[in-house]
């Protein structure tokens, strides 16, 4: 069994998401005998932007304003990295915690470069202290990351006994297949490889190519369909709601436009109920 997912980063907030992506993680850390880092940013420039205006009489009035409420929010991050410690402790994973002050896509992007793997919320509270409400940096990281990315929604991955990989033969969704075969490998996971809205000849060619790649990497309880109707109906029609977590790929969008696995993946995790698997 291939045991290579060694290092996962879990971006926190104030949230279930992130208590729920940090159980996650210390699960998959256990079986590939990996570690977990934690990593806040704590965009400080923002908070004073929200609060004080470029220039003007009132600048000198607003500095302690802007002082509580960076001392607030630093306060509030600090108390999310002692949760994940202590989740991690109690789990018995290898951890750390580092705090970055800057913008939490930005940092987030520059942290994960070098891991395998980055585990977070669907919905993202990185703004906490200046929006109240849930921000957009999981759409402006995916949009950027080389690394891929297991996005769960509050209550987790409860259980790994069936995965569904979305497949069309294009270059992310193979890379998703290749990354997904490297965290589920030490995993007993029922597999269904489906590929949607292709000519029944090129979509066995795709099916039987996925097969053989996946048991290569020792997963061989692989079911295959294919489906006439686009990704999207069937995503409509509550077929993945029966599976534990949805593979697919995503297209940057300064490489390519693809709406058919575009939309799936938005539309995936707009609707904020399947843990995801997603990678370029």
């Amino acid at each position: 069994m291939e045991k290579t997912i060694k290092r996962i980063l879990v971006p926190l907030d104030p949230s279930i998401y992130a208590e729920a992506a940090t159980k996650t993680a210390c699960r998959i850390a256990k079986v590939h005998g990996g570690s977990v880092d934690g990593v806040v940013v704590l965009d400080a420039n923002e908070i004073k932007s929200s609060i004080v205006p470029a220039v003007g009489p009132y600048y000198p009035m607003m500095v302690d304003v802007v002082q509580k409420r960076t001392q607030h929010a630093q306060g509030i991050l600090e108390d999310c990295m002692a949760q994940f410690a202590s989740i991690c402790e109690e789990e018995g994973v290898t951890h750390s915690a580092t705090e970055w002050d800057g913008i939490p896509s930005q940092k987030l992007l520059s942290s994960s470069i070098s891991y395998d793997l980055v585990v977070m919320g669907l919905r993202t509270f990185f703004h906490f202290e200046t929006q109240g409400e849930d921000g957009d940096c999981l759409s402006e990281f995916l949009d950027e990351t080389i690394t891929p990315v297991l996005a769960v929604p509050s209550t987790g991955v409860k259980s790994s006994d069936r995965a569904l990989i979305t497949f069309d033969g294009s270059f992310p969704s193979a890379a998703a297949l290749h990354d997904f075969a490297r965290l589920v490998a030490p995993f007993d996971t029922e597999v269904t490889v489906l590929v949607a809205d292709k000519e029944e000849r090129e979509a066995k060619f795709l099916l039987d190519e996925a097969v053989m790649y996946l048991a290569a990497h020792g997963i061989d309880k692989v079911e295959t369909v294919n489906e006439e109707l686009p990704i999207n109906a069937i995503l409509e029609n509550g077929y993945i709601d029966d599976f534990d977590l949805v593979v697919t790929g995503i297209h940057s969008k300064r490489r390519f436009k693809d709406y058919f696995v575009g939309s799936f993946s938005k539309s995936l995790i707009q609707r904020g109920t399947n843990p995801v698997f997603l990678s370029h």
